[in-house]
């Protein structure tokens, strides 16, 4: 394909990464609640500039009671009509006693306390609707894996056009460094393809006459005629699209630890104020009896150890996009691992080196890395990379000849060399012995690539490559094995390699060849057996199983930015070491949210023994549920510092 095709994919997927994000967000920004959220933080600041100290006491300036009047009343009324919702469709969420708790403070004048109180309701929305809008552009970004245009042969002549031409029947042209954009097979040619986007196979698979291929693949070397089966949506990328969206939509919603609280919570505090009043007659008894019910400090009580906790995991490389996410990972019993790019580095590295001879190994690296210098081959490039970790000197071969599907052929210090596998020198006419042949064998059944170098026509050696292990995978799977989690290893790689790699990091349970479509029903089946998921992946493929998994966590560098943003946690160093962390530190702060409630809660006991007899009155009340929310606070403050430090 001429080479402004490619330059056309790749200006595609800089249009793709460099839309304006006022644009992209431009739903979320005029959304209602949005506009409402973000014009009452202005009030209360300006309220805060004009007047600090209504923050500490109820006496305000009469500018500052206007706006902190304003911003209460702006904010309060979106909050009322939630719990309207709520009252209507028998939803009783946190929204119910916050909004008693509003209408209770700005009737006695507390308008600066419930200003505040709608704020921090509204913004923690916000953050949350940000992070969905956020996650529905990762959608888009599936895009950027196809090329605007392609090359077409029809009736013996070769077009570009624009992909939107393209139809099924089709024959498509592809050639090294450019995408495959359709779903098809190969009538014609060899390659070398990087289906990792796909199916999460570490190594690039040959491809040749008869063979399928998937739209968003890579063509690493050679070129091959594709007639076209499937397009748009038809094909496996479309359909990890469709995926995701509909594990996003229909993943139940977490019920929050507040929430659950405020079913009981709210009819109490109507209750317990209405009889007041007709126990006593006196109004003022039940607006007091309403404002020590206020759950002030029990809505500090829950957010102020979420966001702490949040904090912990930042300052120790992970990002938690948002607080119902913690209450999720606290319950978490099975951590589901992609293999391919998280549990193991992704690129092929060199293993070892066997000679059939005399030949020292440098000697036998040095002839190899010297022919694959100028080679597009992951495997290639490997050797190269290990030959220059021992300061090989890699003199440019007086010959390169890439042979796709096949392997290369080159000329060093005028010596015919090639490099490829069993069949591929078979092919050459190259005799491998039976022995050797046996060899080789027996070393890809145990997950690894092998690689054969003749010279001469004769066989000198075999190199061995395995997809590199993280180093701290082992460690990460025992530690998650002594927090009492359950360890799956779910991959598109093929069964040799996983059960490598699950053998040397203690992994049991494992799915191997697995699409996209097919990680996702194993994460369904776990859920339905009660179990709680996390899924760790970091490409395109993991897209649906880290959108339907309880708690979808991606890798950060390594991961793709439709992983990042499918998911509700990012490691930002790829260390998979900070897990054992996470489950830890979520479990601390549910430990700590429900220690706050339970103080919180004493409190609010001692606050209506001493209200029945009238001995609070409503700026009291208000007072003491004030000074109570200080040990909440300091309380929840103490994550921040839990755990080893970095």
């Amino acid at each position: 394909m001429p080479d402004n095709n490619n330059n056309d994919s790749v200006a595609g997927a800089a249009a793709c990464k460099s839309s304006h994000w006022l644009h992209r967000y431009r739903s979320f920004l005029v959304d209602p609640g949005t506009l409402i959220t973000l014009s009452c933080g202005i009030l209360l600041i300006l309220a805060v500039i004009s007047d600090p100290g209504g923050l500490y006491h109820g006496e305000v300036h009469e500018g500052g009671s206007i706006l902190y009047l304003a911003a209460a009343l702006l904010g309060s009324s979106y909050i009322w009509w939630s719990a309207l919702q709520g009252i209507r469709e028998r939803d009783f969420t946190a929204d119910i006693p916050v909004s008693i708790a509003t209408m209770a403070a700005i009737t006695i004048g507390e308008y600066a306390a419930a200003a505040v109180v709608a704020v921090l309701l509204l913004l923690g929305g916000l953050l949350e609707e940000f992070v969905a809008a956020r996650a529905n552009q990762s959608l888009e970004s599936l895009s950027c894996l196809l090329p605007d245009s392609v090359t077409v042969r029809r009736e013996g002549r070769d077009l570009t056009v624009c992909l939107e031409e393209v139809r099924a029947g089709d024959m498509l042209l592809v050639r090294s460094g450019e995408r495959i954009a359709v779903d098809g097979e190969v009538v014609s040619g060899f390659a070398s393809v990087s289906q990792a986007a796909i199916t999460g196979e570490s190594l690039a698979v040959e491809k040749k006459a008869g063979d399928k291929v998937f739209a968003g693949t890579l063509l690493e070397v050679g070129a091959i005629e594709v007639l076209v089966t499937g397009i748009g949506s038809e094909t496996t990328l479309g359909q990890i699209r469709t995926l995701i969206e509909e594990a996003q939509a229909h993943k139940p919603p977490i019920e929050r630890l507040l929430n659950r609280y405020a079913k009981i919570y709210m009819p109490t505090a109507l209750i317990a104020g209405a009889l007041l009043w007709w126990w006593s007659g006196d109004v003022m008894r039940a607006i007091t009896m309403l404002i020590v019910f206020c759950p002030c400090v029990i809505v500090l009580a829950t957010p102020t150890a979420l966001v702490a906790a949040i904090g912990n995991a930042a300052l120790r490389g992970s990002l938690i996009k948002k607080g119902a996410t913690i209450e999720a990972l606290s319950n978490v019993d099975t951590v589901i691992f992609d293999k391919t790019g998280t549990l193991t580095a992704g690129k092929p590295k060199l293993l070892k080196i066997e000679a059939l001879g005399d030949i020292p190994h440098d000697k036998l690296l040095k002839k190899a890395a010297r022919g694959e210098k100028f080679s597009e081959h992951p495997l290639g490039r490997a050797m190269v990379d290990e030959a220059k970790s021992r300061d090989l000197d890699l003199v440019d071969p007086q010959l390169f000849e890439p042979l796709p599907g096949l392997g290369i052929r080159a000329s060093v210090d005028g010596e015919e060399i090639f490099l490829g596998r069993i069949n591929s020198l078979e092919r050459e006419g190259i005799f491998v012995g039976q022995d050797i042949k046996e060899r080789a064998e027996s070393l890809e059944a145990t997950g690894c690539s092998v690689i054969l170098l003749a010279a001469g026509g004769r066989t000198e050696g075999l190199f061995v490559f395995e997809d590199e292990l993280r180093p701290e995978s082992h460690n990460v799977v025992q530690k998650l094995d002594e927090l009492g989690l359950d360890v799956v290893i779910v991959t598109g790689d093929n069964r040799a390699s996983t059960e490598r790699v699950a053998s040397r990091i203690g992994v049991r349970e494992l799915f191997f060849e697995k699409m996209p479509q097919e990680k996702v029903q194993i994460v369904k089946e776990l859920q339905s057996k009660g179990r709680k998921v996390a899924f760790v992946g970091e490409g395109v493929n993991d897209g649906p199983a880290l959108a339907q998994a309880d708690v979808g966590i991606a890798m950060g560098i390594a991961g793709t930015d439709v992983a990042m943003e499918t998911a509700d946690i990012g490691l930002l160093s790829d260390d998979l070491s900070k897990m054992p962390h996470l489950i830890k530190v979520s479990r601390k702060a549910i430990k700590t949210i429900k220690h706050n409630l339970a103080f919180s809660l004493g409190v609010l006991a001692v606050a209506v023994a001493l209200t029945v007899p009238g001995i609070l009155t409503p700026v009291s009340g208000a007072l003491l549920h004030e000074l109570s929310s200080i040990p909440v606070i300091l309380n929840s403050m103490r994550l921040i510092a839990y755990g080893p430090k970095v």
